[in-house]
């Protein structure tokens, strides 16, 4: 074989490695759990009986709280968990999209239907769940050995490609004069905070436009960054607090707890799983 001919080869031998790369199933079990409570404060209140009109929509309804209830509590949590994704993608394109409920298809909406769709194409089951103790208790009886809380990764991989494809857009989407002046930033304050009387006059465009360019970094190397673990002890955090702040200061409703669950797909999972086995030891079975 050539050279030029190997170069091309090794790294596709490398991509197929990395996504048939396995590891433990602790952060999706914990992503699946913080997915299972999102989309009850997301769509709960809307899916209630008392809104359902007619037996398709009553269907629809009991469908998204028995597939999340059992997500949550880890029961049959595959089949849940496919349920689950797609009674909320029902819920986007069908009645949001096609149907006209533009309250559900903010982009919101979208992260975490998406979120859930991928969260279903991993084992997460086989962590912190009532399928890992069933499972414990089976092998109790037949006197061998417990089952490895180990699966496939390409789920968490995914996750973190959107993870980082929506700190990308964002942060492309903001390079323009409008925001990166701070133009942008002073009207949602004067929107949110203090109408047309904007206080600060020229030092408020200073700090604005500062926020901005600190904004736009910071997302740029996050988008970046997720995918370089020996950033995260000092990245992730930033993350954290520039997503507190939003939802502190913003109605970003669920926008910014699902940012922050996904990171757990970035994180090496065997740290994830000392840091669990470290507070709830049975995790390591």
């Amino acid at each position: 074989m050539k050279t030029g001919d190997a170069q091309p080869r090794r790294a596709i031998d490398r991509l197929v490695a990395w996504a048939a790369d396995e590891g433990s199933t602790v952060p999706m079990a914990l992503i699946r759990i913080g997915l299972a409570l999102l989309l009850w404060a997301r769509w709960g209140a809307d899916m209630v009986f008392v809104h359902a009109t007619g037996a398709p929509a009553l269907a629809l309804s009991a469908g998204f709280f028995a597939a999340t209830g059992l997500m949550l509590v880890g029961l049959w949590t595959r089949a849940a968990t496919v349920t689950a994704a797609l009674v909320v993608a029902t819920l986007y394109f069908a009645l949001g999209a096609a149907g006209g409920r533009t309250e559900w298809i903010h982009h919101h909406h979208f992260l975490l239907m998406s979120a859930t769709v991928l969260c279903a194409l991993t084992p997460c089951g086989r962590s912190l769940s009532v399928d890992r103790w069933r499972a414990l208790r089976q092998a109790q009886r037949r006197g061998t050995p417990a089952p490895a809380e180990r699966g496939p990764l390409l789920g968490l991989r995914l996750m973190t490609a959107q993870l980082s494809a929506v700190y990308l857009w964002s942060a492309i989407d903001k390079c323009e004069p409008g925001f990166l002046g701070g133009a942008r930033l002073e009207q949602i304050a004067g929107f949110y905070y203090f109408g047309s009387d904007l206080p600060l006059g020229t030092a408020l465009t200073i700090v604005s436009s500062t926020a901005a360019v600190a904004v736009v970094a910071l997302e740029f190397g996050l988008a970046i960054g997720v995918w370089r673990p020996r950033w995260h002890r000092r990245l992730l955090p930033l993350g954290v607090a520039f997503h507190a702040g939003l939802y502190v200061f913003l109605p970003v409703a669920t926008f910014s707890a699902t940012m922050v669950l996904l990171y757990l797909a970035a994180i090496e999972p065997a740290a994830v799983h000392r840091v669990v086995a470290r507070l709830a030891p049975e995790a390591d079975g």
